[in-house]
């Protein structure tokens, strides 16, 4: 099912809990975690360098980029290591440090929905 920018991308019962799945959307790439009975999405580009999110794993919550181990908050794409342990004094370490892209999903029928 599509319509209104809703996009059919993966059965729920392929993502297990505590999971990353990369898939293709329209021609992008995205990544999906499955995380705390939520499924989440984001552009699977790392917003860093360029990494393969989708490659990542889920450690402490939180997607880890497999290039560099920048991890980002699937709910929100935040950025949540190194962002910790840059000191406010270090702005030019900011720019590195953007979040990711998430995209609104829905579980329909047992379907996973994202919304380009």
């Amino acid at each position: 099912m599509q319509g209104n920018g809703w996009i059919a991308v993966a059965r729920l019962e392929e993502l297990p809990s505590g999971r990353v799945r990369g898939v293709d959307a329209a021609g992008r790439r995205i990544v999906l975690v499955h995380l705390d009975g939520q499924v989440y999405a984001l552009d699977a580009r790392c917003p860093h360098q360029g990494g393969p999110l989708d490659e990542g794993e889920i450690y402490l919550g939180a997607l880890v980029c497999p290039w560099h181990n920048f991890r980002y908050d699937p709910r929100t794409g935040e950025n949540v290591f190194p962002a910790n342990v840059y000191p406010d004094d270090m702005p030019q370490l900011r720019d590195q440090l953007r979040a990711a892209t998430c995209l609104p999903v829905q579980v329909r029928d047992g379907l996973i929905f994202v919304r380009l």
